[in-house]
């Protein structure tokens, strides 16, 4: 058995080089073009790239990959792991935060070299130089004749083996500065397999997808696993999912496909934005797997999506509940395929007390499945030891998916990666709380998000859910909840955009005081202070994940963009004062 990805990848081109393929849709105009490319092409142009890497001083370190969408990336991709040179995938930066974001992984990962397109290339030349990076850092446009006519006959295979370090992948900064993860080949192998595994997948299967490349999730589960086991792949953009969310549906079924994958919220736009003249006419029975994962899946989104696609051959058991982080790799947890998802009503004061008590009518939570080619165990933050059956705690993983640590952070990595339980380890502390109950993961929330309030523990995606429930201009939209210390008491605050064309009569303020009743009498707690800001003011990471920690910050410096309505606590309205800064 290979050791290395690129040797597996190599082996699967043997067998389908011309069999297999994988075909992009490019967006021109209101049009989809298709793009085919086969196995055999991927490896041509990825051994072509790797001689010419071969060449460059500057590969010796981290090469970062700033590609808009499309092919062109796979193949920069496959040639960085053919080269042995440690990928550095991307977002394209467009505004000042993204640009900000990139800088950093740019000082954190040492990068001298950016491999991109022609369409992309003079605009990164320009920030380069005006971020003073271009004295130490490169710009090569991989879909000109820039590179010269590498011969990829020349291409050897470098000394590659599992602990070979295969890409950096940076998490997306929802708690934190991003960091980088080490994923090495082994660790690609590995996930790859568990993956395999839990959905069942074989050289029959067509994937169809749409995920940013620059996210565990669209690089690994959607790119690399057809690679893997020898299957078919076709996909779009996220910004053309997004602009029409029916085009995801029209790709299953013009390739019949059998698996897919997304995060809830793109199954919650699925349900609520695709209007039924569209749905006419669609044949989605071929659809064996749709994983959900990557944030909070939300019993309602999967309700409503079986019942909005139900009639055009959706079936319950498609969907697959998953859990996992770019710190394994990618997946950790898996439902049964074919089974429909598992619910567990339960008693939402116990939670509170982190205990797991089943009551009908309670809160629900969604199986995530069982752990697939890991170990998980359930354990006490606070003391390093495991909880017993039914008690909420931090989910720690063990096993072949668990990256090497963070890049260049060796005291995060021994505080993150380096966990042991009564002597076993390594385990990696995820910083997620969840509970088992008959053998599937329930996962509750993050630790550094959970929210103290008078003694009890309160969940903020509970309470942001809730919020968005009070009035259709809050519907689809994002929201913040967290909580701030007076002093005496601490108090919530909820960021939430409008939207205001659905406001209808009703003003701002009614809006935001119909938000602090809702809160106040669905969690008994002190109502809370409501800033309402227009679409896109609250933060978010590049994978679409609110920003808790950093619309706070904001807040308290009085940074909140597009600020439409504040009732504020004068309280905490002091808090704000006394930490604002100078803009």
């Amino acid at each position: 058995m290979p050791t290395d990805f690129v040797s597996h990848v190599r082996a699967q081109v043997a067998v389908y080089g011309d069999d297999r393929s994988y075909t992009y849709h490019r967006e021109v105009g209101r049009e989809l073009v298709a793009e085919e490319v086969t196995y055999r092409e991927l490896d041509r142009d990825a051994r072509a790239l790797a001689v010419w890497l071969s060449t460059r001083p500057e590969a010796e370190h981290p090469v970062m990959l700033l590609y808009v969408d499309g092919i062109d990336f796979l193949r920069a991709f496959l040639g960085c792991l053919y080269a042995g040179v440690v990928a550095v995938p991307a977002p394209v930066p467009h505004d000042e935060r993204s640009m900000q974001r990139v800088a950093t992984m740019f000082a954190d990962a040492d990068v001298r070299l950016v491999l991109t397109t022609s369409a992309v290339a003079e605009p990164l030349d320009s920030w380069i130089r005006e971020s003073g990076l271009a004295a130490t850092v490169s710009v090569a446009a991989t879909d000109t004749a820039e590179l010269g006519d590498p011969d990829p006959d020349h291409w050897r295979l470098p000394g590659l083996d599992a602990g070979t370090l295969a890409f950096l992948q940076y998490t997306s900064g929802s708690t934190s500065e991003p960091k980088g993860v080490m994923v090495t080949h082994g660790n690609l192998l590995h996930n790859a397999a568990a993956m395999t595994e839990a959905n069942g997948a074989d050289d029959t299967v067509t994937g169809v997808g749409w995920l940013p490349h620059f996210h565990d999730m669209g690089l690994i589960g959607m790119l690399l696993l057809p690679l893997y086991f020898g299957g078919n792949l076709a996909f779009m953009s996220p910004m053309a999912f997004l602009k029409r969310p029916v085009r995801w549906l029209q790709l299953i079924d013009s390739y019949r496909a059998d698996m897919t994958l997304g995060p809830n919220f793109a199954y919650d736009l699925v349900a609520r934005r695709i209007p039924d003249d569209q749905l006419a006419g669609l044949d989605l029975s071929s659809v064996r797997v749709a994983l959900n994962g990557a944030e909070p899946i939300r019993p309602r989104t999967l309700d409503a999506v079986i019942d909005r696609l139900g009639p055009v051959g959706f079936r319950a058991g498609a969907f697959l509940t998953a859990y996992g982080m770019a710190e394994a790799t990618l997946l950790a947890t898996a439902s049964e395929v074919g089974c429909a998802p598992k619910y567990l009503d339960v008693d939402a004061a116990a939670l509170e007390r982190h205990e797991l008590t089943p009551k009908a009518g309670g809160a629900r939570l969604v199986g995530s499945g069982r752990p697939f080619g890991c170990d998980i165990r359930i354990v006490d933050p606070h003391t390093g030891r495991e909880q017993p059956r039914g008690r909420v705690g931090e989910i720690w993983i063990s096993g072949g998916s668990v990256a090497a640590g963070y890049w260049r952070r060796p005291d995060e990595t021994a505080e993150k990666f380096r966990a042991t339980l009564d002597g076993d380890g390594p385990y990696l502390r995820t910083g997620d709380l969840g509970v088992f109950d008959d053998g599937h993961l329930y996962v509750t929330g993050r630790l550094k998000d959970l929210l103290i309030v008078n003694g009890r523990n309160l969940y903020p995606q509970d309470i942001e859910e809730a919020v968005r429930d009070l009035h259709p201009a809050l519907t689809g939209s994002a929201g913040v909840v967290f909580s701030l210390d007076t002093g005496q008491h601490e108090r919530l605050l909820v960021i939430h955009e409008v939207r205001t064309a659905l406001i209808d009569d009703l003003t701002l303020p009614a809006l935001a005081r119909r938000i602090r009743l809702g809160v106040a009498r669905t969690f008994d707690v002190h109502a809370p202070s409501v800033v309402l800001v227009d679409r896109r003011g609250v933060h978010r990471t590049t994978s679409g994940k609110v920003q808790r920690r950093s619309m706070r910050a904001s807040f308290l410096r009085s940074r909140v963009d597009a600020v439409l309505h504040e009732d504020i606590d004068p309280a905490v309205q002091r808090l704000r004062t006394t930490t604002a800064v100078p803009a």
